[in-house]
């Protein structure tokens, strides 16, 4: 490993715990973007990149850089710098081990091992003294397997780029289009009361039982709803129910908490209207503001982010393959902010969060000569 230094990179990054405490109280060093936003820092001011960090929230930075070529056009690289938990792996997380051509360790897929392509990929590229044919900007966002508040922050800081390619797990595919997300609360109210008397109370669990029978046709509905041409329907989900405090007390509150999948150009406030509007004629519910709202991303097969990066995988891979995926990614950010962005990186989503997370050593090399390629005059 320590003759590798793309893979020694990686290994650096994924021995760093860096887990989002997606909302739930869990803190501590582990549960931040602090250390490793640290170690991609100190990595950058080594091959003489300067750099800064940005605090998005207390302890968890971006890091962002630039070099500047004097070119007319810029190029933003991102990738995250948070995992998800750690709690069901039957691996060390954060012990990296090397085995049969891959890369063992939480993040190594998601999303570690893109951020160390690019970095190793514009860093060696300066390194051996090449021109570059763009302007390269490169962030390490925070947050973007809970609230995307990373790529939020770097937008409403005045982030500036003509194209980007964001870094997730795609197998060196191209992903063009992706849907949103947007995620909020469901909370029914009803009055507590000793469960000996329940006609004394007003039972919240049961009207949410109500809610619950709408929000399932709603869901039904959807899936048969014109679909768009490369990502299919939207869908919903009902993903988290609390409510109740003891069992012999008659509850007077219930939370739920969705998941509503957008098709590009769906905005949160059309999303709620048609929720609310499911709802209509139920008493007892409110909804909570959204914790979590991304747009959905479609970009043309003739954008500067597909042209350029398919040049560069044709000359490296032989090949290129351009595609939707279901999921959300930073790339609906910057997108919504005017920079049309793809998503590419090395390893396999089916990878991603899983009890034995890795990522193949070649596809990771790979996707680093991609980059090198992408960004050489």
């Amino acid at each position: 490993m320590n003759s590798d230094p793309l893979l020694r990179l990686l290994a650096d990054l994924v021995a760093i715990p860096s887990v989002n405490p997606m909302g739930r109280g869990r803190t501590g060093a582990g549960y931040s973007e602090n250390d490793v936003a640290v170690c991609v820092e100190a990595y950058l001011r080594a091959h003489r990149v300067d750099c800064r960090l940005t605090e998005v929230a207390p302890g968890r930075p971006n890091v962002t850089a630039f070099v500047d070529a004097g070119a007319d056009t810029t190029l933003l690289l991102e990738a995250h710098t948070d995992t998800v938990n750690a709690d069901s792996m039957t691996i060390p997380p954060f012990i990296p081990e090397v085995k049969n051509g891959r890369l063992y360790g939480r993040g190594s897929c998601d999303t570690k091992g893109s951020l160390a392509a690019f970095l190793h990929g514009v860093c060696s590229h300066l390194d051996a003294g090449c021109r570059l044919r763009f302007n390269v900007m490169i962030v390490a966002a925070a947050d973007e397997e809970y609230q995307f508040s990373g790529a939020l922050h770097a937008v409403a800081g005045g982030l500036k780029a003509d194209f980007a390619v964001v870094g997730e797990p795609t197998l060196l595919h191209i992903v063009r289009a992706h849907k949103g997300v947007t995620r909020w609360r469901i909370v029914t109210r009803g009055v507590a009361a000793h469960s000996a008397y329940p006609e004394r109370g007003e039972n919240a669990i049961y009207a949410m039982g109500r809610v619950l029978g709408r929000l399932e046709a709603y869901g039904t509905s959807l899936r048969g709803s014109p679909p768009h041409p490369l990502l299919g329907p939207p869908s919903f989900s009902a993903g988290v129910i609390e409510g109740g405090e003891a069992v012999n007390i008659v509850p007077g509150r219930c939370t739920l908490e969705v998941d509503r999948r957008t098709l590009p150009g769906e905005t949160a406030a059309q999303v709620l209207g048609e929720a609310a509007g499911v709802l209509g004629g139920l008493g007892g519910w409110s909804f909570d503001p959204p914790h979590l709202s991304v747009p959905g991303m479609e970009v043309s097969v003739e954008s500067p982010a597909v042209r350029f990066l398919s040049l560069a995988l044709r000359d490296v891979c032989g090949e290129t393959q351009v595609e939707a995926a279901q999921y959300a990614t930073d790339a609906g950010v910057y997108n919504g902010a005017g920079i049309p962005a793809v998503v590419f990186g090395p390893g396999d989503i089916a990878q991603a969060h899983t009890a034995e997370e890795w990522i193949d050593i070649e596809n990771l090399h790979a996707a680093a000569a991609v980059i090198r390629r992408l960004i050489q005059h």
